[in-house]
């Protein structure tokens, strides 16, 4: 299975590895093919003084916990998304959250899953007929995981 990681469930597994979330990344999803963009890098940059607050660890514990998650993650350049699919996204999440069109667009350029903890993306995106996002209960369950 191919799955792109959307900021927030990254966000979600720093903030507690222990999490549903965090047993996905760390452990489950490990022999499925994760993808994110670059602007990923960005996004969780911005938030790490709320990251290191938020989770209780220093900022060694989280750059060591951040390494262990990107390592199993194929990062892609915007560049190499085509017109078309970033076209696309960007109707997508037209009054959504422009945010994500990244995110969008390299699901639908990889045939991937976009797994989000954004309620409002993932109701936009369904509402739209956007059938390629999961939230983590869809994932769970396709894994059929506990």
């Amino acid at each position: 299975m191919k799955i792109v990681i959307d900021t927030n469930i990254l966000m979600s597994c720093l903030l507690n590895p222990y999490s549903t979330i965090g047993n996905l990344l760390l452990h489950e999803l490990t022999t499925h093919t994760k993808f994110a963009p670059y602007f990923l890098f960005v996004e969780i940059f911005d938030k790490k003084e709320k990251i290191i607050k938020h989770s209780r660890m220093n900022e060694r514990e989280l750059l060591e916990l951040l390494f262990i998650v990107l390592r199993e993650i194929e990062f892609v350049n915007v560049s190499q998304i085509s017109d078309t699919s970033l076209s696309k996204a960007r109707e997508l999440v037209q009054g959504i959250d422009e945010d994500d069109t990244e995110f969008v667009a390299l699901a639908i350029e990889t045939d991937a899953l976009l797994l989000t903890g954004d309620k409002k993306l993932y109701k936009g995106l369904k509402e739209r007929g956007f059938e390629d996002v999961i939230n983590v209960s869809e994932l769970q369950e396709m894994l059929k995981i506990e």
